[in-house]
């Protein structure tokens, strides 16, 4: 079984807004979420493809899980990654959570078939350990589709690791040089360039170069 490696072996801290929480706060919730859905740790573990003794030190915050084990491991809990790493879970509006989109003003409905999500009110997070940012364009993980708008660091991605989830994804590139790789066949996308497939086959991605690279991304449902 592969376990993601992290050459850090301290634990992290707290984060500002929008940084991302700390490991031990994602293993809280990992841990959380896993006992209200009645797995066990050996289950997670297998069905993720990863050690029991990792998901347990991921859950008591001893260790850090890469973009793509954290995707594998919610597919298995049938959950959004965002609700492990949402640093404000309780905001209106946040995954899970019904109510107004954030931004909303008033005559702009938040709840109903209309949503506002202002520029300056986007939730912004970065995956633990990485430094690439992603905006969420829509107002909460309660639709059918989330969309989002990301920044990756030149070599930022999925690294090696491939993961599969139920759903449909369409990326565009606005900037930069990215790689999808889907079912094995990797494919170079450039500025303008856009792609679609269906997130059940398994799929990775990376900046390439050495510029940042920016992506829209959509995907349906929320994953």
């Amino acid at each position: 079984m592969n376990e993601p490696r992290d050459s850090r072996d301290s634990r992290e801290t707290a984060g500002p807004a929008g940084q991302g929480v700390s490991r031990a706060e994602l293993g809280r919730r990992l841990r959380s979420i896993r006992q209200a859905q009645g797995y066990s740790l050996q289950n997670i573990a297998e069905q993720a493809g990863l050690s029991k003794s990792f998901v347990s030190q991921l859950e008591l915050g001893h260790t850090a899980a890469s973009l793509g084990t954290l995707k594998r491991i919610c597919a298995v809990l049938d959950i959004p990654v965002w609700a492990l790493l949402d640093d404000e879970p309780d905001k209106p509006g946040g995954p899970g959570e019904p109510g107004d989109a954030p931004g909303a003003r008033d005559g702009e409905s938040g709840s109903g078939s209309v949503a506002i999500v202002r520029h300056d009110r986007r939730k912004v997070r970065r995956y633990p350990g990485s430094d690439t940012e992603i905006s969420l364009l829509t107002p909460d993980l309660d639709r059918k589709i989330e969309v989002t708008l990301s920044v990756l660091q030149p070599g930022e991605g999925y690294g090696h690791e491939t993961y599969t989830h139920r759903g449909e994804e369409f990326g565009l590139v606005l900037s930069g040089t990215y790689e999808v790789t889907v079912d094995g066949v990797a494919y170079v996308l450039e500025e303008g360039d856009s792609i679609y497939f269906s997130s059940r086959l398994p799929h990775r991605t990376r900046a390439l170069g050495d510029t940042p690279v920016t992506t829209f991304w959509a995907v349906t449902p929320p994953s």
